[in-house]
């Protein structure tokens, strides 16, 4: 029987929010490549870093006993952050940092 995955930060092994630690400790990534990708992201996506502020502001740490994100609700959380951005910058050619 499969275990449910639960998306939380992880504050034990975090760098800035916990927010890549716990996504490869959800998906048994390597976390490493996750913060690389998060990097690349930052660098090059737009809107990341206003992404990233918010999950970290939304997803409970690990230790928060009100409970950690499912991961049907990570992803609606990456496309309710991401579609605004995709759709601001094709329709007006703005760009969020």
């Amino acid at each position: 029987m499969e275990t449910k995955k639960t998306f939380y930060r992880d504050t034990d092994n975090k760098m800035l929010g916990g927010v890549a630690s716990g996504l490869a400790e959800c998906m048994n990534w390597d976390v490493t490549i996750v913060r690389l990708v998060f990097l690349f992201c930052l660098i090059f996506v737009q809107g990341s870093v206003l992404a990233y502020l918010l999950s970290w502001i939304v997803i409970p740490s690990k230790y928060n006993p009100s409970g950690g994100l499912s991961v049907g609700k990570l992803l609606l959380l990456i496309l309710i952050c991401v579609l605004p951005m995709i759709l601001l910058t094709l329709v007006f050619g703005v760009m969020i940092f």
